[in-house]
């Protein structure tokens, strides 16, 4: 095999040895409370107001405050200088609510550093939750599909205006994009907030300047190759890497991406939202100054089921016309299938979610994740109640 294709090999073998003794442990489980990326339709848009439609609606997925957030890291493909980007950036934030510190990247394949550095912040035992995200343009669709769950609601597209930042020179359009980004999180934070994450980071290793060093959730058993649902191989290089990878481990388990038409973003979401319950992904993300390895494990939402059927949480008003279209059209073609409650947001105690979701009602989440907002979309709910069997 080439030289790159043996380099990954050997990494991935490496983290993936039970008998690896040069992992070390950590006890700040890492979370991924949300995921979204833009719709697979093209659109065009400024990169900066990309970024802030879907960090409007990311947020609005994890019933998050805006308060909590701590940190917003956001690559693109723009070929302005960085503070310039980096203000656009913060203006954007401010507009949406968000007072935390705002990072931009440029140029960085597939975002590595911004992922090193989220992971290096949540370390640190201070409850935290950080944003990063993508917009890049030439992003591809993922090979088996993107599923409804994972797609931004089409209506944000019409709120790009307000969200490019307020005493800011007219934008020039940009080419074609996609953005996509995560929220992450520790445990102990997701617990505070009642958070139902979509996944946990149970391993992940760093190599930087040819020294690698592999990281294990604390009180976990080691992962093996057989356990992987799913193989996700990006390289920050324009050499072919081929199936041959990883031939011996499972090759039709493996997914490989072509470094200039994914992001980590991208490839991060499709992952959280693809994998059944308890599975396990691999994602590699390789440069040409260092590489990334995450396995990741979708959670169960802890919310249990009565009579096998979830709960979804219906966020109304009274009255809301557009909210009881939705329960009809509920009734009408899932009868039985779910229990459904309803939370009043212009309630007194509902005032954190009617700051979420003033203008977006009727909003519904499934176990306590996000699902739908202004409309029912069956098709993301038909991919949920289909994994819940």
């Amino acid at each position: 095999p080439c030289s790159i294709a043996h380099s990954i090999w050997q990494q991935l073998v490496r983290h993936c040895s039970p008998q690896s003794h040069q992992a070390e442990s950590y006890k700040n489980g890492v979370v991924i409370a949300s995921a979204v990326r833009t719709p697979s339709a093209p659109f065009r848009a400024e990169e900066q107001q990309l970024a802030g439609m879907i960090i409007d609606e990311l947020a609005k997925r994890t019933t998050v405050p805006r308060k909590e957030f701590t940190k917003l890291i956001f690559c693109s493909s723009s070929k302005r200088p960085v503070p310039e980007c980096k203000e656009h950036l913060s203006s954007v934030a401010k507009n949406l609510g968000f007072k935390c510190e705002t990072l931009a990247l440029q140029n960085d394949i597939c975002s590595i550093s911004g992922l090193q550095m989220t992971i290096d912040s949540l370390q640190l035992g201070v409850d935290q939750v950080i944003i990063t995200g993508d917009t890049r343009r030439q992003v591809v669709q993922p090979e088996h599909g993107v599923l409804a769950n994972e797609l931004m609601s089409v209506q944000r597209l019409g709120i790009s205006k307000r969200l490019a930042g307020n005493n800011q020179a007219p934008l020039e359009p940009a080419p074609t994009l996609g953005a996509a980004a995560l929220a992450w999180t520790t445990q102990t934070a997701a617990q505070r907030l009642q958070l139902q994450p979509l996944a946990l980071l149970r391993e992940f290793s760093v190599k930087r300047n040819d020294e690698q060093v592999i990281f294990r959730l604390d009180g976990t058993t080691p992962i093996s190759p057989s356990d992987i649902y799913t193989w996700n191989v990006v390289t920050g290089t324009e050499k072919a890497i081929t199936e041959t990878i990883l031939g011996d481990m499972y090759p039709n388990r493996l997914c490989t991406h072509d470094f200039k038409q994914v992001t980590a973003s991208h490839l991060l979401t499709h992952m959280v939202h693809s994998l059944p319950t308890g599975g396990l992904g691999c994602a590699f993300i390789g440069g040409d100054d260092g590489s990334i390895v995450m396995f990741l494990e979708k959670l169960a939402p802890n919310i249990p089921q009565v009579d096998g059927r979830p709960l979804l949480t219906l966020y109304t008003r009274d009255p809301c016309p557009l909210c009881d279209e939705l329960v009809q059209r509920l009734e009408q073609e899932f009868a039985g299938q779910y229990r459904l409650e309803k939370v009043f947001i212009d309630r007194k105690e509902n005032v954190r979610f009617l700051r979420l979701f003033r203008h977006d009602i009727p909003v519904v989440f499934l176990n306590g994740q996000f699902l739908c907002m202004h409309r029912l979309n069956e098709e993301a709910l038909r991919e949920r109640l289909q994994t819940l069997k």
